[in-house]
């Protein structure tokens, strides 16, 4: 026996004395580490892009084998990979640390954030990162082995080609070499954004509005797919941080006029049989937290469902994810009228831009109180200085409610006498119960055994949690009515509800699609929208809109002094409107769903549609950028 353990840790001592030997006459060769070096970074690269489009192919219109994503790849990595190796030795080695060690990180935040909410990275996201950051959980980052196998392959991949990196001094045609690369790289990139993404008449790859997508970045997942992840970063980048804004400088001035034209040509919308129905009012407006169409339920949310059945019911309302933070985007969007730009937004175009039109300036220009609620601190998305500067007077955390636990909606009713002044009053709420992630959620644990008896056995287990915030949130409303009707406030009080965003937390959009049936990740963003006032007949209103309707239809039952012309939507009860427009262009107006990236030719009406649409974007945008009502 022991002969036999000699033996074998002689061939042990021989075998890593080999592997010495091999390493040490590698490393003597120079010119064949730095081209093994070279070698293993460019194929770090391509293999991070590549693999994170393989792992997610289907889910854009881009497949996989396409060839415009894998030209940006391939040319960005050789570009890449000569400018590193053009760089002095421990510069080189840097440089490989920082872009590859950049390249593996955007590659595992894409992958997870897919996970987690079905979108890729933008750095547009980043203005409201550390707020994002207080909600991850371990249930967002439970990506397939295979990512983590990737992931893994990125950092051997990077360490290799770092530790082979020689330290050798350059013949005099291989910075030339390098150069030509760098230079063919950038030729490449070009020439395929303006073969293939820049003629606006014409199908790539069955991609219609392919170029359309690429000028405004407006939808991340399918930009990734189409690019690839380093043409997507390089010009997300340079769209969120205004570079190409400074490049292609256009005057403030002429913005401003462009702007003025377009307002003074807009459609107004006209009176009609619900102008001024609740003028005078009292207005509890309640932003409900994923509280999507289904969770609605007879059993489980009994008062939301009473309150829908009897009151005003909006059935296709859509609230599209124009950026990651969504509840703050439904948020602005309802608060202002406008929609918020996809890339290139800055804190300050909350905090600091002038909204003289947004609800709670109309609304406290007409002598009401205008106070917001929610449980989270007004630094969370700034929300304080942000409410504040739409002209509402207190925002009163969960701490200034006196909320015995943060995460309970029906704990807030502890603040009922600040939600209901003397006076004509506006009351903003923002609920929290049905917020994710679930699996970590004390609400969704407390009431997931009450939850689960009234569901089919078969109900996932995120769904169930899912029906448990809800069910909370649903106590708070149900306690919110009974106090109203017992201090006589209910008679003169409108109460409007919405959803934030639809349910991304239950992370089982098969589910869902098939709960709402609907055909893809634009129209699962259908969610509840609807308006109670006591001794209103219930009636259902099918038109087709967006949460950037809302405002225009609340000025229009409150008969607020705005004519609408500067908002994006259109009131509700109007002829004006109609269509719901998601962010990657597509659309739909009740019968017809145009998706902007399909194969198929625009008609005559609905290309005139398209038109109309880009153009409302862009005006709205620019009217956030240029700070338009400051002037």
């Amino acid at each position: 026996m022991n002969g036999k353990v000699i033996y074998y840790k002689r061939r042990l001592r021989e075998a890593w004395a080999s592997v010495g030997r091999f390493i040490r006459e590698l490393k003597a060769r120079t010119r064949l580490c730095d081209i093994l070096s070279a070698a293993a970074f460019f194929l770090t690269l391509v293999g991070l892009d590549g693999s994170l489009r393989y792992l997610h192919n289907g889910c854009a219109i881009t497949l996989w084998t396409s060839s415009v994503p894998w030209v940006f790849t391939l040319a960005w990595a050789a570009g890449l990979t000569a400018f590193v190796k053009l760089l002095p030795r421990l510069v080189s080695r840097i440089a490989m640390g920082l872009i590859g060690g950049g390249a593996v990180i955007l590659f595992m935040v894409h992958a997870m954030l897919f996970k987690a909410k079905g979108n890729f990275f933008s750095f547009s996201a980043m203005i409201f990162a550390e707020d994002g950051f207080r909600y991850l959980d371990a249930s967002y980052i439970q990506v397939s082995w295979l990512v983590w196998f990737v992931f893994v392959c990125g950092i051997v991949g990077l360490t290799l080609s770092i530790w082979l990196a020689p330290k050798v001094k350059r013949r005099w045609f291989e910075p030339v070499i390098c150069l030509v690369l760098i230079a063919a790289s950038v030729f490449t990139v070009n020439k395929n954004k303006q073969d293939n993404l820049t003629d606006r008449l014409a199908s790539h790859f069955d991609i219609m509005q392919s170029s359309l997508l690429y000028d405004h970045f407006s939808d991340t997942t399918q930009c990734v797919m189409l690019t690839g992840m380093y043409q997507h970063a390089f010009r997300d980048f340079n769209l969120t941080y205004g570079v190409y804004d400074l490049l292609n400088h256009v005057e403030h001035q002429e913005i401003m006029e462009e702007l003025d034209d377009w307002y003074a040509t807009r459609p107004i919308d006209p009176d009609n049989e619900w102008t001024g129905r609740f003028k005078g009012k009292n207005l509890i407006m309640i932003q409900l937290e994923a509280m999507d169409t289904w969770l609605i339920d007879e059993e489980l949310t009994p008062n939301l469902y009473r309150l829908r059945e009897e009151g005003i019911n909006f059935t296709s309302n859509f609230t599209p994810l124009y950026y990651d933070a969504g509840t703050f985007n439904t948020e602005m969007i309802v608060n202002t009228g406008l929609v918020s730009p996809f890339t290139g937004s800055k804190a300050s175009m909350y905090s600091r831009n002038a909204y003289p039109e947004s609800l709670a300036h109309l609304m406290t220009g007409q002598g009401y109180t205008a106070n917001v609620f929610h449980r989270s601190t007004g630094e969370t998305y700034n929300r304080a200085e942000v409410h504040k500067n739409l002209g509402y007077a207190n925002y009163y955390d969960g701490a200034a409610m006196g909320m015995e636990n943060l995460d309970f909606d029906s704990h807030m009713l502890s603040a009922y006498d600040l939600m209901t002044p003397d006076g004509p009053f506006f009351t903003f709420i923002i609920t929290y119960s049905a917020h994710g992630p679930y699996a970590s959620s004390s609400v969704a644990s407390y009431w997931y055994d009450y939850a689960a008896q009234r569901l089919p056995e078969d109900t996932p287990d995120m769904i169930i949690r899912g029906y448990a915030g809800a069910h909370e949130t649903d106590l708070f409303v149900g306690g919110l009515v009974e106090r109203l009707e017992a201090d006589g406030l209910l008679d003169d009080t409108v109460l409007v509800f919405y959803a934030d965003h639809f349910d991304y937390y239950a992370m089982s959009n098969d589910y869902i699609l098939e709960k709402k049936g609907a055909q893809d990740m634009n129209m699962i963003t259908r969610t509840p929208f609807f308006i109670y006032a006591k001794g209103t007949p219930a009636v259902t209103v099918d038109k087709a809109m967006g949460a950037y309707d809302i405002l225009p239809t609340l000025v229009n039952l409150f008969d607020l002094p705005t004519d609408g012309s500067h908002y994006f939507g259109n009131d509700a009860f109007s002829e004006n409107g109609g269509y719901a427009i998601f962010a990657d262009y597509s659309w739909y107006d009740g019968e017809t769903y145009w998706y902007a990236l399909g194969g198929e030719a625009p008609t005559e009406a609905v290309a005139a549609r398209n038109a109309e649409i880009a153009k409302r974007l862009e005006m709205s945008w620019n009217t956030m950028k240029v700070n338009y009502f400051s002037k």
